[in-house]
């Protein structure tokens, strides 16, 4: 039982799997907008997922102590 409303507590969503979602929402929303008619993917928008972002990963980590 929860002290202040008297029922009980509700899971909640953790703030990593928030994000997560949000991120995919984001990535799935960005694949829509560069993608004409006949499901082709615009050329730029191909290198930029598959090269540059490859590159970036674990690039903004804080490694400062």
């Amino acid at each position: 039982m929860d002290a202040v409303s008297g029922g009980s507590a509700k899971p909640t969503t953790s703030a990593l799997d928030q994000q997560t979602m949000g991120a995919q929402v984001v990535t799935q929303t960005l694949d829509k907008l560069n993608t004409d008619a006949n499901g082709k993917v615009d050329a730029d928008y191909d290198f930029q997922t598959k090269v540059l972002s490859a590159m970036g990963k674990g690039a903004h980590l804080n490694t400062s102590a």
